[in-house]
């Protein structure tokens, strides 16, 4: 029998999640990917000596299909477990804690005791929902939950201070956005997952899961896709690519492992409604600046976040050294720090200087001088970050993926645009989509 022809648009972890799956159920697809690299935000660049993750960069305990094939694919002696602390500044005031610790929980001094017991009551309440809080096979009650933003819920029912110092942070970093743009039931999936945070990370980097990847399947870097047909008629896909591979090629079936809102521009022939809803997917754009230093900075946690009264460009930002590994230069330190949802959104356009500039004010806002120790800089801009998930996108959600899957059976569509953002959600949107093509096609 002829081998069945099959496409991946996006050579990201969904795509290549699905390449992976196709090949072990014995297919050969080939996945096109318009970057010079794989991976997506789950990548990292080698400057010098050091090893910087340029979007993803530590991995949750409870992303375990994401560690299980880290090991099924030899490199599980990679993973180191970070120490997952967490700081949140102040007025220049640091408060420190160790994710997941019940014990620094209690001595946590940012908030108030009272507020200590509403977050517990949150969380416990949070539990009861059960498996109405998965929020990529949503049921009736997920929809009620998801009626009302997270800012409106919290301000409603409790203090002001467990949005700013207990949901800004989580959503600025997790999910790349604020709690303004996200809904109730995103907030307590996310404290409902809080349960289990031992974080872990790469040694090499997270790109070398990436490279593992593209180097067992066939990925063609620096070929966009540009149009894609189909032909009914003699049940294929026609696929144009530009870049370094331009071509014209036929496919028995095809998988966009793309952002959601790119997928109606190559594929315009689709119902209207589908089309909106696709073009309506919100994202955030993210804005990555990695800064080598002369020395390491130590005064802080892995990961720092801070108030958005008082900073208005940093939303995170990470330690290195704290990931272990060999990733730095003995001596030299390494600092990752990822701009609020505001800044990248204003400063994505701007030149790198001028990026620079902006984030080093801030910086030496909290570390004065810091700016004295910096090596070199490297920026990485990701237009299409992280899903936002405002109240109505679960049933929007659920509306896309029935419509798309009734109208293209020999399609599938993988990524976190129709679901939350997780690279978990995106390894297993991966799988899924192969399983439909291998079941399919």
């Amino acid at each position: 029998m002829t081998q069945k022809r099959i496409a991946i648009i996006g050579a990201g972890i969904a795509g290549l999640a699905a390449g992976y799956r196709l090949k072990q159920a014995g297919m050969e697809p080939v996945i096109f990917e318009g970057a010079s690299f794989a991976g997506g935000r789950i990548s990292s660049d080698r400057v010098d000596g050091f090893v910087i993750d340029k979007g993803a960069y530590t991995i949750p305990e409870s992303h375990e299909q994401f560690l299980r094939l880290i090991r099924e694919l030899g490199l599980g002696d990679q993973l180191v477990e970070t120490t997952g602390s967490l700081s949140v500044f102040v007025d220049r005031i640091e408060h420190k804690m160790k994710i997941g610790s019940p014990k620094d929980f209690l001595k946590y001094r940012l908030i108030s005791l009272r507020d200590k017991k509403d977050l517990i009551k949150l969380f416990l309440y949070a539990q009861t929902h059960g498996k109405s809080l998965n929020l990529n096979n949503p049921s009736p009650e997920t929809f009620k939950l998801e009626q009302e933003t997270v800012s409106d819920f919290l301000l409603r029912e409790y203090s002001p201070a467990l949005l700013e110092y207990i949901a800004y942070p989580i959503f600025s970093d997790l999910f790349l956005g604020t709690p303004e743009d996200n809904s109730k039931a995103a907030f307590l999936s996310t404290l409902r997952s809080l349960a289990r945070f031992r974080i872990y990370a790469l040694t090499s980097g997270m790109g070398v899961l990436s490279e593992k990847l593209k180097d067992l399947l066939h990925v063609r870097l620096k070929a966009p896709v540009v149009q894609v047909r189909e032909d009914r008629e003699k049940g294929v896909w026609r696929l144009k690519t530009g870049g370094d591979h331009p071509e014209t090629g036929e496919y028995d079936g095809i998988i966009f492992a793309v952002p959601a809102p790119v997928v109606p521009e190559l594929l315009t022939d689709m119902p209207a409604p589908v089309k909106k809803g696709l073009s309506n997917v919100t994202y955030t754009p993210s804005l990555v600046v990695a800064m080598g230093l002369a020395k390491p900075c130590m005064d802080a946690s892995m990961m720092n976040t801070f108030t958005r009264k008082e900073y208005h460009t940093l939303a995170s930002v990470v330690l290195d050294h704290y990931k272990k590994g060999g990733r730095i230069p003995h001596g030299r330190g390494l600092v990752t720090a990822i701009l609020t949802k505001e800044m990248s959104r204003r400063l994505m356009p701007e030149p790198d200087e001028t990026v620079i500039q902006t984030v080093l004010e801030e910086m030496n806002k909290r570390w004065p001088g810091f700016a004295d120790d910096l090596l070199f800089t490297r920026i990485y801009r990701w237009p299409h970050a992280g899903v936002q998930l405002p109240p109505g996108t679960l049933k929007t959600q659920v509306f896309l993926r029935d419509e798309l899957e009734a109208r293209f059976p020999t399609a599938a569509f993988a990524g976190d645009g129709l679901h939350r953002a997780s690279m978990e959600v995106s390894l297993k949107t991966g799988y899924r989509a192969a399983d439909r093509m291998a079941e399919t096609v």
